[in-house]
């Protein structure tokens, strides 16, 4: 059995948190839930078959209120399956999604599924067995981009290339410490010893939790082994609007958290403001140049990632696949600018403490 979790290398001077669970834990599945219709049978059947004991599974499905046809999906099922319930979340942001649902849950292990995810059917079970041996607070593995049609698998393709999304779990393998993974396992003991999701946030509320975690001596490791999958955005324009969200909740945490920035974070933002000024400059040889040369470099990595990844022959578009690059780090960057100009031009950048419950300033929604 674990005892407490520290950082790599802290040679136990640093703060800790606690990450002892029983030896057949009970595991809490927790999904978020919002006008989910198309998504939410697939991943309650995923959970179903799990090879996780069932009498040591629950499942927490919050709902956000939804109007669609995903409550009375998720009533059936529950009306033959006890081990599943409902809980409500009238404040339908997702942070309180995944707060309510932590409350809720009965489990030492609480992992934590997005509705539009497939965990692997041995997922729970790889999961308590990599915090087990490691002394993690929380764990999560591989994430296969799976799309519905040639649109969304080019769209879920470029995400997971590293020039897409730089995080490392997203294209890490064997088992290594990383800062943040995607539907983690956590151990619920250490979740509660920080305070669990910051509902004033309206997204990157989970990246928050995970920095307040790791400050607090839990670690994050990532195992190749758990794996799930992840159903991304049918079109580019939702691409941009989900990607124009992560920007501007990124400052948001930033404000909150300023040393959690990372190179990867801040690099949209800085790309998008250079290649204003150098068109705001184009007037000037020199500026020309530079913008000529950055975008040929631009789409050098673009043709390189092309040639890589080959999406003609995953039945993906090519053409959306070369776009999403440039929608994913533009609509970044974009979303990052515009809501670090807002704190700027209000004199608003020094964060104060909002009180849960207080109305989000973004229109709401899961991501």
């Amino acid at each position: 059995m674990p005892g407490v979790a520290q950082r790599a290398g802290s040679g136990g001077d640093r703060p800790t948190v606690p990450v002892s669970f029983s030896d057949r834990p009970l595991v809490s599945v927790v999904v978020a839930m919002l006008n989910e219709e198309d998504f939410i049978r697939p991943i309650l059947e995923a959970v179903d078959a799990q090879t996780w004991d069932k009498s040591q599974l629950e499942m927490v499905i919050v709902d956000s209120g939804s109007t669609d046809g995903s409550r009375p999906i998720v009533d059936a099922w529950i009306a033959g399956h006890p081990w599943c319930r409902v809980v409500p979340n009238p404040d339908r942001r997702q942070s309180s999604a995944w707060r309510r649902g932590i409350e809720a849950a009965r489990g030492e292990i609480v992992c934590c599924i997005n509705a539009h995810a497939l965990p692997a059917t041995d997922y729970v079970e790889r999961s308590v067995a990599v915090l087990r041996e490691t002394g993690a607070a929380a764990a999560g593995g591989v994430i296969l981009h799976e799309g519905v049609s040639p649109q969304s698998t080019a769209i879920g393709m470029a995400m997971a290339s590293p020039f897409g999304m730089a995080s490392p779990h997203r294209f890490a393998t064997g088992r290594r410490e990383v800062d943040t993974v995607s539907h983690p396992a956590f151990v619920r003991s250490a979740v509660l010893a920080v305070g669990l999701h910051d509902e004033s946030l309206e997204r990157n509320s989970d990246y928050e939790l995970n920095w307040r975690l790791r400050q607090a001596g839990g670690i994050f490791i990532f195992d190749e082994n758990i794996v799930s999958t992840y159903r991304p955005r049918p079109s580019l324009l939702a691409l941009w609007r989900q990607f124009w969200w992560y920007g501007e909740a990124k400052v948001e945490v930033v404000r909150r958290h300023p040393k959690s920035l990372r190179p990867r974070h801040a690099a949209p933002p800085i790309a998008v403001a250079g290649g204003l000024l150098l068109v705001a400059l184009a007037w000037h040889p020199r500026a020309r140049k530079a913008l000529k040369a950055a975008a040929v470099a631009y789409l050098a990595v673009v043709g390189a990632a092309l040639i890589r990844h080959r999406p003609r022959s995953n039945a993906a578009d090519r053409a959306t696949f070369a776009a999403a690059f440039p929608v994913m780090h533009a609509a970044w960057g974009s979303g990052f600018l515009s809501r670090a100009l807002k704190h700027t031009v209000h004199g608003t950048w020094r964060y104060s403490p909002v009180e849960p419950g207080t109305p989000p300033s973004s229109p709401s929604g899961q991501v």
